[in-house]
């Protein structure tokens, strides 16, 4: 039989005894982008497979466990701009505004890539209908029904003009219960930096959960030097530009022990001198790569600052948050949702409102918001709780 520790033990022995909390914690810009390879539309020709596709991925992964809490991360609008102060070229591949065909990883390229490819095929195809709007419109579209639903199925969401969803992610995991155990969806790699005991990431490609146990197999480093691999290295799809002449395979193949060891800049700036002396002592040419890292030469704009400038827009440790977005967090993080109003009826009516009634053909389908009936039933015991 478990032997439960009294209350007044375990505080005197910094034992947390409270029941664990389970978060699911979505990077919906992401998500969303993924859902977007669904073209399925309506009789009208209004497509509503990004909304298919969305609501499909989330009710599985709440089938996973049974969460407390579903939290939603969006990219506001202009979203890139808090980052753009230090960087100026910092995604100038792209518009400030969210971008529906530019991802955020070379993962996101490639679900991107095949989006256009579908997009064209679509053009080209005799029998298309024609659409009355344009990919942005049918995007922020889709986008906007989705939070309608989501709202009325007790998922949790936050959006603040010039924040990223990243660093909507990262404040809530800085800022965790101790008992709060937390599950980040998203195939953006850089979100694998905010992994540690309880917190993991699941790749939806992979259909894989990323722990600190299996994260050097699966990111080809342990995620301790998720950060220190792309300061170095940068990151093309954000326009980041890292030291020159050094990528990803040469650092690693230079400094083996980034792969299972936790390093520091420092270190890598230390090893390298070493390298560089005893080659000079062996009367080997020296390496332009770890020269360029001694010196900090980059041909980005950062010059030689680029390790402290690369680690401000890489580093989610310290998420970039405008006052409103900081304190509206705060208020919001665990504050019990008012079921008042919520219901699935209002779901079903905005479905029909928008003629995507076949999401709730349980034919077709099946019950598509069985799992959010369980969410609903944690928030409003949680409500009762806290009110």
């Amino acid at each position: 039989m478990r032997q439960v520790v009294k209350k007044s033990i375990s505080q005197a022995n910094n034992i947390n005894n409270e029941k664990p909390i389970y978060t699911l914690l979505i990077d919906m810009s992401n998500l969303m982008k993924i859902s977007l390879v669904d073209k399925r539309a309506n009789f009208k020709g209004v497509e509503y497979g990004m909304i298919f596709q969305t609501l499909y991925q989330i009710h599985n992964l709440l089938l996973k466990k049974d969460f407390n809490f579903c939290v939603a991360c969006y990219d506001g609008e202009q979203s890139g701009i808090l980052r753009a102060k230090y960087l100026p070229e910092y995604k100038a591949n792209r518009n400030k505004h969210y971008e529906l065909y530019l991802g955020q990883s070379e993962y996101d390229r490639k679900i991107n890539e095949y989006c256009k490819k579908v997009i064209e095929w679509h053009k080209s195809h005799k029998n298309q209908v024609k659409r009355s709007e344009t990919d942005e419109e049918n995007y922020e579209r889709q986008r906007g029904i989705i939070q309608l639903i989501l709202d009325e199925l007790f998922v949790r969401q936050y959006i603040f003009d010039n924040v990223e969803g990243d660093d909507l992610i990262a404040y809530y995991v800085k800022n965790k219960r101790p008992n709060e155990k937390i599950v980040i969806v998203s195939g953006d790699r850089d979100l694998t930096q905010l992994i540690r005991d309880d917190v993991c990431v699941y790749i939806p490609s992979k259909k894989k959960f990323v722990t600190p146990e299996n994260s050097i197999e699966e990111l080809g480093c342990t995620y301790e030097n998720i950060v220190l691999r792309k300061i170095i290295c940068g990151d093309t799809s954000d326009n980041i530009k890292g030291i020159k002449g050094v990528a990803e395979t040469g650092l690693m193949k230079l400094f083996p022990n980034i792969k299972t060891k936790k390093t520091t800049i420092n270190e890598i700036l230390e090893d390298s001198k070493k390298i560089l002396e005893e080659r000079k002592a062996e009367k080997k040419k020296p390496l332009k790569s770890l020269e360029n890292i001694v010196n900090s030469v980059t041909e980005g704009s950062q010059g030689d600052k680029i390790y402290e400038i690369n680690r401000k827009i890489i580093d989610l440790s310290e998420p970039m948050l405008t006052n409103e977005a900081h304190d509206a967090l705060n208020e919001m993080l665990y504050a019990p949702l008012d079921p008042e109003g919520r219901d699935i009826k209002n779901v079903y009516q905005i479905i029909k409102e928008n003629d995507f009634s076949d999401l709730i053909d349980e034919q077709r389908f099946g019950n598509l918001f069985s799992a959010f009936e369980r969410l609903k039933k944690q928030e409003m015991q949680y409500y009762k709780e806290k009110s």
